[in-house]
């Protein structure tokens, strides 16, 4: 795996950085294309295998290859990860096919990640293993999170994942990894950058590595003026000014082999930030003349991470392990209806114990995971409740060889509020030739809703009152592929048809609060086609994906207030080299509510040493004005360029 790291100050060139940021990026991306002097060490055989060799722990809860997995299944390491440096995992996110992002302005701004036909709140999120996805909101704030700080992000897509973790997870699992875990050596290394928007970013990591212990330690700061993200043209509340976003995070990891058998260690991912945006005026035209003055910078503070403790036992045919963990969702936003600060301060307590055995012909996994939620919040009138937890067991068979693969899963929670949900997969493949397979999966899933969806207020211009009177949304998922892969190539064609029930829908009301209805049936159906090449030196590829959404109850609402697109579409092209690697993609949306569009993006990385590595995006170079929710901006041509220094 390749590291970067950055450059000591006296190699930094002042009048360089006095060029704009986009002339740079341009600079130094070209001159990677054409500079062939050597300094990198060559890159591996295992450095340019394409992704099918790679493993997963999220799509069946134990080691597997991603070539062995039945659910399509995406993994995006560090070294993939280096094309964002400097962004957010929300950044990473809208790059994979499949994935529909929409956000409410640009960095660190209202995030969320929708996949195959379902919201942000039915896509569940995981660090390190514990559940990560908001209980109050329903979603990920992955827009908060920074990729700097981060080892690697598993996609499992569909929900075969709800039999393995329960509620959420009816769209797919998306799970990150902190920063430091796989440590090869030990080194110090150092990044700065900058880029449009008066973006700068600075990062700081220490690992070490020696008989068995890795610890690794890493802290950042970015820090971004922002773009103006409110479009008056829509008709909405807009004060023209630039929505910022500053964020101190930081990462660590600590593990240690104590023998042959056992292993422990300590986890964390944490992010503290300031995110501004405009405030919309509040219901009472009467007050509308004072606020609008008062708020017109208003923002929110944030506090996002997790926390995980591990053990584990592995010797001969069986494996034990033991997590307990913590994740956090605080806010404090001011803003016209919370001039004092209204707080949502959420915390997950997670509780994981599983064990796996090896049979003669494939392995067993049983497990118990206990759940507790807490909420505290400012408006304590609304919130009647505001803690809840969910007890859950498992049982799963595993099997994995050259020519089937074979899974099966049940699982049982009880939620302390809803009462008892039973999910289950079951999946196969066969690989017909040597290098072609096929396989089909069937698997049930759940969602609880959570706790703004039961007892959620909010004034302003749009209020909205919760339903205590909510039951579970429930859903049946099919899914076939045939896939074909070779030393060139892996390419992938699923079609995927789901099944919502009691859906939960936002039931607009222009004369009353809004609220939300058990009332949605919708069928979701789809196609994907993913593809990627490597020839020689030359890696190409394409990933398309077209579903529909079919609603009765609420006819085209579903699909209106959904805002998914029928067609997503994502091509690529680039070229690697020891000393240099350059990548150009053309990323397509349409038939959504909204306008289509294109963005074409240009990534590179060039080794000048072992020691230092220069990084460059250019992203939308077409300068695309565009919108993923309706009157909000998304960034127009915007550019980064990091230096990062490694001593080994």
């Amino acid at each position: 795996m390749r590291y970067t790291c950055q450059t000591s100050p006296r190699f930094i060139k002042k009048s360089f950085f006095n060029i704009h940021p986009i002339t740079q990026s341009v600079l130094v991306i070209i001159g990677m294309s054409m500079t062939g002097v050597s300094a990198h060490a060559a890159t591996s055989e295992a450095e340019t295998t394409l992704p099918s060799l790679t493993f997963t722990t999220t799509a069946t809860k134990t080691p597997t290859l991603v070539k062995n997995t039945i659910a399509q299944t995406t993994v995006i390491d560090e070294e993939q990860l280096q094309r964002y440096r400097g962004q957010s995992v929300i950044d990473v996110l809208r790059g994979q096919g499949g994935i529909y992002v929409t956000q409410n302005g640009g960095d660190g701004a209202s995030s969320g990640v929708r996949l195959r036909g379902y919201s942000n709140s039915q896509v569940l999120v995981l660090i390190d293993g514990i559940r990560y996805s908001s209980a109050t909101a329903g979603g990920a704030a992955l827009s908060l999170l920074p990729v700097d700080q981060i080892d690697r992000i598993e996609i499992v897509y569909g929900a075969s994942g709800s039999s393995l973790y329960g509620s959420d997870a009816m769209g797919g699992v998306i799970q990150i990894f902190t920063k430091g875990q796989n440590a090869q050596q030990s080194n110090v290394a150092l990044t700065i950058g900058g880029g449009t928007q008066n973006s700068y970013k600075g990062q700081i990591t220490g690992q070490y590595v020696n008989n068995g212990t890795i610890l690794s330690l890493s802290t950042g700061y970015e820090k971004t003026d922002g773009i103006d993200a409110t479009n008056s043209n829509a008709g909405l509340t807009n004060y023209p000014d630039r929505d910022g976003f500053e964020s101190k995070n930081a990462s660590f990891v600590t593990k240690h082999q104590l023998n042959d058998s056992i292993s422990l260690g300590l986890t964390g991912l944490y992010a503290k930030s300031t995110t501004d945006y405009d405030s919309s005026d509040v219901y009472y035209k009467d007050y509308r003349p004072v606020l609008k003055s008062k708020f017109v910078n208003t923002y929110a503070d944030y506090e996002n991470g997790a926390i995980n403790g591990f053990i584990n036992f592995e010797k001969d045919k069986l494996s034990v392990n033991l997590k307990y963990g913590q994740s956090f969702d605080k806010s404090k936003s001011y803003d016209a209806t919370t001039p004092n600060g209204g707080v949502f301060d959420t915390t997950q307590n997670q509780l994981n114990f599983q064990l796996g055995y090896q049979l003669p012909i494939g392995q067993i996994i049983a497990g118990y995971e206990h759940l507790d939620q807490n909420l505290d919040v400012s408006d304590k009138e609304s919130y009647k409740i505001t803690d809840r937890n969910i007890d859950s067991g498992f049982v799963g068979y595993q099997l994995a060889n050259d020519n089937y693969d074979f899974q099966a899963n049940i699982r049982h929670d009880r939620n302390s509020q809803f009462g008892n949900e039973t999910t289950y997969n079951l999946g196969g493949a066969y690989r017909i030739l040597p290098k072609t397979r096929i396989g089909a999966s069937y698997a049930t899933g759940f969602r609880a809703p959570t706790f703004n969806d039961l007892y959620g207020h909010a004034e302003g211009s749009y209020p909205y009152e919760g339903n205590p009177n909510l039951k579970a949304e429930t859903s049946k998922n099919w899914e076939a592929f045939i896939e074909n892969s070779n030393q060139y190539h892996k390419t992938r064609l699923t079609g995927f048809q789901s099944k919502l029930n009691d859906g939960l829908f936002y039931q607009y009301n222009f004369k009353a609060p809004s609220t939300t209805v058990n009332k949605s049936e919708a069928k979701i159906k789809g196609i994907n086609l993913t593809s990627d090449w490597q020839v020689n030196h030359i890696l190409f590829g394409i990933d398309y994906t077209n579903q529909r959404i079919e609603s009765k109850n609420t006819g085209e609402v579903f699909k209106e207030d959904n805002n998914q697109p029928e067609n997503k579409g994502i091509i690529y092209v680039g070229y690697q080299q020891p000393t240099f690697d350059i990548r150009l993609e053309n990323q397509y949306v349409g038939d959504t509510k909204l306008d289509s569009y294109n963005l074409l993006n240009l990534t590179g990385n060039y080794y000048v040493s072992p020691n230092l590595t220069i990084s460059s995006r250019l992203n939308n170079l077409t300068d695309k004005d565009y919108e993923t929710v309706y009157g909000y901006r998304q960034k127009g041509i915007n550019s980064f360029i990091s230096l990062t220094y490694q001593w080994f």
